[in-house]
């Protein structure tokens, strides 16, 4: 035993050792963080948050890692840490440069709020909205410095207040970020077992993405929808609370992330109960500006045409033509004019992209002709 101990001491004393070279290295990051705060202070019009830049650093240490691993025949650190890492080194250093606050479908805990703290980390100020158009709102009028919106979800498809906020949109906002968030459900409730529950409350989407796991295992229990799945805790424990609520919250649950522990009192009884495990929802991040190009984009876009048979192949071809893939299309009601529909499009490149450029402007001079750019953006990978 005492070798064992002196062997752990001797290893404790090392990891002290890197632990102390790494907060060095870290804090020598931060000063040259601030010395670029201040180069762009100087300079006035330039963005601090830079996606492109973050999008870089962080593909360069995903390879370094992975090669690094494979160099040393060693298990390589797994990207999500790695990521998760170096969000807060460099979310640290960016609220060093400049204090940001960040807007977010709320309350607390939400989905949204996981994908901006993720994105951001938990330098900035985070201010909760109960809409989205308060998200959009909040970064319009620069009490926000930036926003983050869903946009869709990998099985359940668009969430179209979203899309119709960007399609009747007047606003100096774009899009500069794209966060996409693997998606876990779980069930919550006070219940002591399945077979108690009557009432699933949560958010319209997780009941979706739930909706074939309810059916087999809840098949009698009344589905409820909140605003969020935050706030069908707070409804379970409002019940709680007041004996003469009309919902019996012994026999209520709720569907949600795992962050409902954390803002509720619902116990957690089932974990993952999500239809596809590999569930992902995509977040947009809303600013002032867009990014510059970091050598893997895409353009989001919303068009429209003169109403006419071919009317959408009109569109598609000036992409098509150009070898330019498009991730992404779907309709909507443009909501100013009865059945007239614009269109929404994520295009691979960048707008400053001589191909796309083109595209954007053959699509902007043809007859009827509408295109506007929502903003160009790194790509962004499931984590």
């Amino acid at each position: 035993m005492d070798d064992l101990e002196t062997k752990l001491n001797k290893l404790r004393v090392a990891i002290d050792a890197v632990d102390d070279e790494m907060l060095d290295l870290i804090r020598k990051r931060a000063r040259l963080a601030g010395k670029v705060g201040e180069a762009k202070q100087n300079k006035g019009d330039v963005p601090f948050y830079v996606p492109s830049r973050e999008a870089s650093i962080i593909r360069r240490l995903l390879a370094r890692n992975a090669e690094a691993a494979a160099a040393e025949h060693e298990t390589k650190i797994p990207d999500e840490s790695i990521h998760g890492i170096y969000r807060e080194i460099i979310g640290a250093c960016l609220a060093l440069e400049h204090p940001m606050t960040i807007a977010y479908l709320g309350p607390q805990g939400t989905f949204s709020h996981t994908a901006a703290t993720r994105q951001f980390g938990a330098a900035p100020k985070y201010l909760a909205c109960a809409s989205l158009e308060m998200v959009f709102d909040e970064v319009e009028s620069g009490r926000a410095t930036y926003g983050v919106v869903p946009v869709e979800n990998a099985f359940e498809g668009a969430v179209t207040p979203t899309l119709d906020l960007f399609a009747n949109m007047e606003r100096d906002i774009f899009i500069c970020a794209e966060i996409q968030l693997s998606i876990r459900h779980h069930l919550f409730t006070y219940a002591e077992k399945l077979n108690d529950i009557e009432v699933v409350i949560s958010h319209p989407q997780p009941l979706g993405q739930c909706s074939s796991w309810l059916a087999a295992h809840l098949p009698k229990a009344q589905l409820m929808e909140s605003s969020s799945t935050i706030r069908a805790a707070q409804i379970v424990d409002e019940a709680k609370q007041d004996d003469s609520a009309a919902l019996n919250w012994k026999t209520c649950a709720v569907v949600g992330p795992y962050s409902v522990v954390d803002q509720s009192g619902l116990p957690l009884m089932q974990r993952n109960i999500e239809d596809f495990h590999d569930n992902t929802t995509r977040f947009l991040v809303i600013g002032k500006h867009d990014s510059p190009a970091s050598g893997e984009d895409k353009t989001s876009l919303v068009m429209s045409i003169k109403d006419e048979p071919g009317a959408l192949h009109t569109l598609i071809a000036s992409f098509a033509e150009r070898g330019i893939g498009l991730t992404r299309i779907e309709s909507r009601p443009s909501k100013k004019k009865l059945w007239q529909y614009v269109f929404f499009a994520d295009a691979q490149g960048h707008r400053d992209d001589a191909c796309l450029a083109e595209a954007i402007a053959e699509i902007q001079n043809k007859p009827g002709g509408f295109i506007k750019v929502l903003g160009s953006y790194p790509v962004s990978k499931a984590l």
